[in-house]
């Protein structure tokens, strides 16, 4: 039934697609959709940018035609204007909407949905991603001059967290769960969110067959209104994980920044607070991972926030990051060393297979669409708990 309903729903795309296009041609006027916004111009055909916007309602003249329409008339400003737009603001001879086939044409390539279940072989696979100023709602941002998103963008992300297929994903910069809902499938994973009081937070996204128990926040990151820590246990093949996702102070990246930078300053403050609980967690019985943006490049020879934090006392707090000495593949690596990582404590060292990891690159013909996905790229491993 499943196939089907897909062989249909592209049929469709592609017949009214098709249909549309050969209603149409060069030099015809139609009129344009009536809206409360005028309708979106673009530069070219697939660049999502508004370069203005059409009067709602008004007679247009088809210029060019591809999946989208090239188009000349009145600018909602009384400017005569000339650009691109998508078909569904068209008005057919009902006064209706045509067909929007922006979604299937452009997101063709998404995977199909995992299963909620946890991987027959007991294979764990974890990764982090911090997915940029992630807002709830289409064509607004956690910051002004952020990124702004409309549904293909949102359906775009989800379609790489299918690619991921990650039994836990640990997300960062996320306004809430409502915003997180719209980039997984929730009935594939259940979602926890940190419950701070602001725009950027920390969370988890885990399939559901998993057995995970959220935990309350670490609030003691929440330093001068920082991020909180998202904690939650897994139970997993006999074993107790305990995992937390991290977002810590942005802008002092290393040794080489001034002590003097308030984020250094800032830093400096959640560092001990994290070795903190680092160390109360390896005096316990459960191992543990720490994932998440840590805004730290803690793979540099001698770093000091490593350094602190992997001294081996207790002796459990014998830490690895799992991104030493791995190559970047993001965003044509405009960025050279890492600062998202997750780090595994001895005893989930011991069941990390080093083979397995990767930093997943966005594909090239997304290009165009990379700042609407993140700035950031997601890291994955996977464990075999034992």
């Amino acid at each position: 039934m499943r196939t089907s309903y897909r062989i249909f729903f592209f049929l469709f795309v592609f017949w009214t697609s098709a249909s549309v296009s050969a209603d149409l041609s060069v030099g015809d006027r139609v009129t344009l959709v009536k809206r409360d916004q005028g309708v979106p111009a673009h530069p070219a055909e697939g660049d999502f940018n508004v370069s203005f916007r059409f009067t709602p309602g008004s007679e247009v003249k088809i210029e060019a035609i591809g999946h989208w329409l090239k188009v000349s008339g009145e600018a909602t400003d009384g400017r005569g204007s000339i650009g691109w737009i998508a078909k569904r603001y068209v008005a057919n001879s009902h006064g209706q909407n045509l067909p929007e086939v922006t979604l299937a044409s452009e997101l063709d390539w998404c995977p199909p949905k995992g299963s909620s279940e946890k991987h027959p072989s007991g294979r764990l696979r974890i990764a982090s991603w911090n997915i940029e100023n992630l807002h709830a709602k289409n064509g607004e941002s956690v910051y002004p001059d952020s990124v702004k998103r409309r549904d293909v963008d949102y359906e775009r992300i989800k379609c790489y967290i299918r690619r991921l297929d990650a039994d836990i994903l640990a997300v960062q910069e996320v306004d809430g769960e409502e915003a997180l809902k719209r980039i997984v499938d929730t009935d594939v994973y259940d979602i926890v969110v940190s419950k701070r009081d602001a725009d950027q937070n920390t969370g988890f996204a885990y399939k559901k067959g998993l057995n995970v128990t959220p935990r309350e926040d670490f609030k003691a990151l929440n330093i001068e209104r920082e991020r909180r820590g998202t904690r939650i246990d897994l139970e997993h093949n006999g074993k107790t994980i305990r995992l937390m996702s991290v977002h810590l102070k942005s802008g002092c990246f290393s040794n080489e920044s001034s002590s003097i930078n308030y984020a250094c300053q800032v830093l400096q403050k959640q560092v001990p607070v994290l070795e903190q609980w680092i160390d109360e967690s390896a005096r316990l019985a459960d191992g543990f991972i720490i994932l998440g943006d840590f805004n730290r490049r803690v793979n540099a020879v001698g770093d000091l926030v490593w350094r602190a934090w992997d001294d081996r006392e207790p002796a459990n707090a014998d830490l690895t990051s799992i991104t030493a000495d791995m190559p970047i593949s993001c965003r044509d690596n405009r960025y050279t060393t890492f600062i998202d990582h997750i780090v595994l404590d001895k005893r989930a060292a011991n069941w990390f297979d080093q083979a397995s990891f990767r930093h997943v690159n966005f594909r090239q013909a997304d290009k165009r669409k990379w700042n609407k996905i993140s700035d950031h790229c997601p890291i994955v491993g996977e464990l075999w708990v034992e």
